[in-house]
């Protein structure tokens, strides 16, 4: 499975690209979700055959719970990911992006600003976690690590109780170089024990995010932000 190009368009013209590496599954968020599970179990059939069936029985199910909720936040785009680690293990994860635009009125397009201001605010929200700034190919990010103590609904596992899980995200807020907003690239995972390889998977489709499309022609320059949907 190749890696693929998506664009995060709210409009037909997109705010930027990023790359996708190999194990990453898309959705299509606009697709009914009973039609969106039988596909998902037939794409982890065939992409995962050597997980067992309760392995892709909790990717599907997980998927189509954390999914349902990145839609009601205004996702553009959403994919999870069963990953083959060290030692032969496979491990899961999701990835989401949302594009936050301002309020209505003037707005500064001081994107360094911008990601200084992110990264003060996320200090306070969350004073143990781990806050910074980085230099991306596409320009300046805030960078949050922290780990979330949840508690998933039992049923979607056939459960009466909730199932408690720690969970450790990386959020990195992206400045538009299209016009006044930002990009919320955000990643979670259970498996804190491959952390660093999720990292440096990570930093891979980081470092693909651009305002061109690969191997295409560069947009056109605009002056106000882009609005729209994943393509």
């Amino acid at each position: 499975m190749a890696s693929t190009a998506t664009p995060i368009a709210p409009t037909d013209v997109p705010d930027l690209w990023f790359e996708l590496p190999p194990g990453f599954m898309e959705f299509d968020l606009a697709e009914d979700p009973e039609a969106r599970v039988l596909r998902m179990a037939d794409v982890a059939d065939g992409l995962f055959a050597d997980a067992t069936p309760e392995q892709k029985l909790s990717l599907v199910v997980s998927s189509e719970y954390i999914l349902q909720t990145m839609i009601a936040a205004g996702a553009e785009h959403v994919s999870s990911c069963l990953l083959r680690m060290p030692g032969d293990q496979l491990s899961q994860g999701t990835f989401y992006v949302l594009i936050e635009r301002p309020d209505a009125g003037p707005q500064s397009q001081d994107r360094q600003g911008s990601a200084k201001r992110t990264a003060v605010q996320w200090r306070e929200l969350y004073p143990d976690a781990e806050v910074g700034l980085v230099m991306l190919p596409y320009g300046i990010s805030a960078l949050c690590i922290r780990d979330q103590e949840l508690q998933i609904p039992g049923v979607i596992f056939g459960l009466d109780e909730p199932v408690p899980a720690t969970v450790r995200q990386v959020q990195f807020c992206v400045p538009l170089k299209t016009g006044p907003g930002s990009a919320l690239f955000v990643f979670m995972t259970q498996d804190i024990e491959h952390w660093t390889e999720y990292l440096d998977v990570l930093s891979g489709i980081m470092k693909s995010v651009s305002a061109d499309e690969p191997g295409g022609e560069n947009p056109p320059e605009v002056d106000g932000p882009r609005v729209g949907g994943t393509e």
